[in-house]
């Protein structure tokens, strides 16, 4: 009988469970209000998703997986658990049909589909809802060379899927079979599976000029879909190629929603950017003025990102406006697969994972937190106020984000916030040190309160950029390697207190005292106070959890050592000597010396560098000679395997009587008097960013010799018309030149400029200085055709607007920004200066166009 009673009792419990997953507000569908608000059906909640693009079922992940001989569910398990840990809640991609259909829109049953399947599910069983796009279009080449596929895509151009006759045909075809696919995991079909909450039709189509020919064909694929069962609602891109037309002819349509897309600071620039981009997304401001009915569809981003950008302070800058312009879905492109994440080969402009970029990742879960938090439509101001909303705040300065309330403290970097309510925590996460979890790891870590004075905790493996993750893609580089490395951590909650019992929940045979700060590896640990009773804890220790299980990971070698050099371009010889390190490796590191020498010298003077942190080494020898001049160095790292000089990495050191390498790193000392250089033509060839070309903006760059042949230049040919009224520019990131001379600007007083005029007699330019608090300051600058240094006052350089670049995706975003009349003279904000920008107008200079060369720009007495 006991058994059962037990049995009976499990019976109930499972279905109290299941009834309860059921009448959720997220298991019963979704309509479109009469306003264009997405809501819950039973309880007219609004919706709020928010999550990622993942593409392991198709296109290149899933070809890497195959080539490493990988399981595509395997990586799919390991993702999942790590959208979990992150609180998403939401996921689209576009399919990618040239895969999965055949010439006619017959849908083909192969592998594709069955992950794609098998991932729906997944999601599902993680309470994370799908938008599902069936239509691409893109070929599934990239970042390789086009091949053919059986798609029906394949065999029309974009603009005939909204024109051709047969590719509608085939589309109808598809649409209907795809919706009525079953998943055979879930055993449900497309149309019916609670956890698709919407459909998108195509991704990012292309238009004729023919408006009424959008309506209808958006329309056709619309009764398709319903025709064949579906009720959810249907969206339709209408940020892809705006303009005012198109997008009158989308809402014209009988979908229920519009999507969009933003990528802030454009995409595939080939390295890292580095500033301060806050401003690039200020304001998702949609020119829906006019467009009647706009307002009645709802509003989903299908595709975000801050391409190219590794810090992790963007994320929820971009979601606090994306919630001002009324989202209610968002979805960020794209999760990197943790098997191949370590390259970044998939689309390399992005890089997102919680192994591989943790802080970024912390930074998503953040801007998670704040689109299910801060209101539909309410407005936090302007840049740099709005840094700062409700229980959030993002610092460029500090490469924060940050959510500190009465039960969460999550943040992406070291922060000295003190959590607002220490007592009531439920969840801490982060990356590096606060207030709360001093830690010397470079992993993302995870505290959870399961109860009064027991937590979880989970700590992921220290991961380091060994080069600039966002250059061109290839799987024979590694960019970012993890290390299972024991770290030092120290925990300070008074629900845990000073004595508390550490315990693995994946080796039951780890147990110690967290007393007074602990030594932890990677994985899963329960917490347990000293006051706890007897036993409450047995319920969380009898569940043994999986952590990275069948993770990937190449070139394993435990001998080679890394070494990352984050020492500034300048130095300065009024300050104390600072070369600074990350230095890794699984092998204990026994010492790390920096060696020194000024160009002529035959040996090296030896210099000790200090772990001061995790992988971090500085020097603290103040004996190093800082004259102003050029210093060649290295570092040498001993363990015991012997001593490896860097970077070129030779088993030798300097001193050795055979010791030869012809790669030494070099920094300049500047002397007090000296001007410095902040655009140099060749140093900063890779750096420079370009307004946008179009069809009535012609652009020709060049590099060429400049006023000797042992100088180079930046040859600009450009052309506006009068359809541009916007002037083009040019933008370089200054800030660690800047960043390099601490705050020596009291002797500097003007900017000379080293340019010439190619052909014309004249060409006007402005030179405006954009700082990182939001400041931007211009002065007009005069070329002639003959190379002439041209100096410019700090007290000429007046409040004026800059261009906000790179230029964003979608085009209409705002493309000026308008810097605030502060009244601060030019020496108060050098400090802060960010970018340079050189602008040039067709007003000032006619629709002609100018060709202009630049040399380098300084500052100087």
């Amino acid at each position: 009988m006991k058994i059962i009673r037990n049995f009976i009792l499990i019976l109930l419990t499972a279905s109290s469970v299941v009834c309860a997953q059921i009448n959720s507000p997220k298991n019963t569908g979704v309509y479109v209000d009469v306003e264009g608000v997405m809501r819950w059906k039973g309880t007219d909640e609004e919706v709020g998703l928010f999550g990622v693009n993942y593409t392991v079922p198709f296109a290149y992940s899933y070809r890497a997986l195959k080539r490493l001989h990988l399981d595509p569910k395997k990586a799919i398990d390991i993702d999942i658990a790590q959208f979990k840990r992150l609180d998403l809640d939401a996921f689209r991609v576009h399919m990618w049909d040239r895969e999965i259909s055949d010439s006619v829109g017959n849908v083909l049953q192969n592998e594709h589909l069955d992950l794609f399947d098998y991932l729906l599910a997944k999601l599902s069983e993680n309470g994370i809802k799908s938008i599902i796009t069936p239509i691409a279009w893109w070929g599934t080449a990239w970042p390789e060379q086009d091949f053919k596929t059986p798609g029906f895509s394949d065999r029309y151009s974009k603009v005939e899927m909204v024109t051709n006759p047969k590719a509608r045909e085939a589309q109808r075809n598809y649409l209907k079979q795809i919706i009525n696919h079953v998943n055979p995991y879930t055993k449900y079909s497309y149309k019916n599976d609670p956890s698709i909450i919407a459909v998108e039709i195509i991704n990012e189509p292309h238009h004729p000029s023919d408006t009424a020919r959008v309506t209808d064909y958006i329309n056709e694929m619309y009764d398709i879909l319903r025709s064949a069962g579906l009720t959810k609602p249907i969206f339709y891109n209408i940020s892809e190629n705006w303009s005012d037309s198109q997008a009158k002819a989308v809402v014209r349509s009988k979908v229920q929603g519009v999507s969009f897309q933003w990528y802030p600071t454009g995409l595939v620039h080939n390295k890292r950017l580095e500033g301060n981009y806050l401003i690039n997304v200020n304001k998702y401001a949609i020119p829906s003025k006019g467009i009647d009915g706009f307002g009645k569809k709802a509003k989903m981003v299908y595709e975000f990102d801050a391409a190219d950008i590794g810090d992790s302070y963007m994320y929820p800058a971009m979601i606090r406006s994306y919630r001002e312009a009324g989202m209610q879905f968002a979805a960020m492109f794209s999760y990197d697969p943790s098997q191949i994440a370590w390259s970044n080969t998939e689309y390399s402009t992005h890089f997102l994972n919680l192994l591989y970029a943790p802080a970024k990742a912390i930074g998503l879960m953040i801007a998670g937190k704040a689109f299910h938090k801060i209101p539909r439509m309410k407005s936090y101001g302007n840049f740099p106020q709005n840094n700062s909303f409700g229980n959030f705040r993002v610092s460029y300065k500090e490469d924060l984000s940050e959510l500190n309330s009465p039960t969460e403290f999550l943040y992406s970097n070291n922060t000295s916030t003190i959590p607002v309510s220490i007592n009531l925590l439920k969840q801490i996460a982060g990356t590096g040190s606060s207030e709360v979890v001093n830690y010397n790891g470079t992993g993302a870590y995870f505290l959870d309160k399961m109860e009064n004075g027991i937590w979880k905790l989970e700590v992921y493996p220290d991961v380091l950029w060994i080069r600039d993750p966002f250059e061109p893609a290839s799987m024979s580089r590694q960019a970012a390697r993890l290390f299972w490395n024991q770290r030092e951590m120290k925990i300070n909650l008074p629900d845990l207190g000073n004595d508390f019992t550490i315990r693995s929940l994946i080796d039951e045979n780890i147990s110690k005292a967290g007393q007074n700060g602990f030594s932890i590896n990677p994985g899963i640990y329960l917490l347990e106070a000293k006051n706890v009773k007897s036993g409450a804890s047995e319920k969380y220790l009898s569940q043994h959890q999986k952590f990275l299980d069948g993770l990937y990971i190449p070139f394993r070698d435990s001998n080679k050592i890394y070494v990352v050099n984050d020492t500034k371009p300048y130095l300065t010889g009024s300050h104390k000597p600072d070369f600074k390190f990350k230095i890794a490796s699984e092998r204990k590191i026994d010492n790390a010396y920096l060696f020194v020498k000024r160009i002529g010298w035959r040996g090296f003077e030896k210099h000790t560098l200090i772990n001061v942190n995790g992988f971090d080494y500085r020097t603290v020898d103040s004996s190093i000679v800082l004259q102003p001049g050029k210093l060649e160095y290295c570092v040498a790292v001993e363990t015991k395997d012997g001593t490896f000089t860097f970077p070129e990495g030779i088993k030798s050191v300097p001193g050795d009587w055979d010791f030869y390498t012809n790669r030494l790193w070099n920094v300049n000392v500047i002397g007090k008097e000296e001007p410095i250089v902040l655009l140099d033509a060749y140093r900063d060839r890779k750096d420079f960013i370009f307004s946008q070309v179009n069809d009535w903006r012609k652009l020709k760059i060049d590099f060429v010799n400049g006023e000797t042949s042992e100088q180079n230049a930046l040859n600009i040919n450009v052309s506006l018309s009068e359809k541009d009224t916007l002037a083009f520019g040019i933008q370089l990131n200054v800030a660690k030149y800047i960043n390099s001379l601490g705050n020596e600007f009291t002797s500097f007083n003007q900017f000379s400029i080293k340019a010439r005029s190619q052909k014309e007699s004249s060409c006007n330019l402005t030179l405006v200085l954009l700082t990182s608090d939001g400041k931007s300051l211009g002065a007009d600058v005069k070329l002639n055709n003959s190379w002439n240094v041209i100096n410019i006052p700090f007290e000429n350089f007046k409040t004026c607007n800059a261009l906000i670049l790179p230029n964003a995706y979608p085009k209409f975003l705002p493309k000026v920004w308008h810097g605030s009349n502060t009244g601060s003279n030019l020496k108060n904000e050098m400090k802060n200066l960010q970018f340079i920008q050189i602008l040039y107008d067709a007003e000032r200079n006619g629709n002609a166009g100018s060709e202009f060369e630049i040399e380098s720009i300084s500052i100087k007495k």
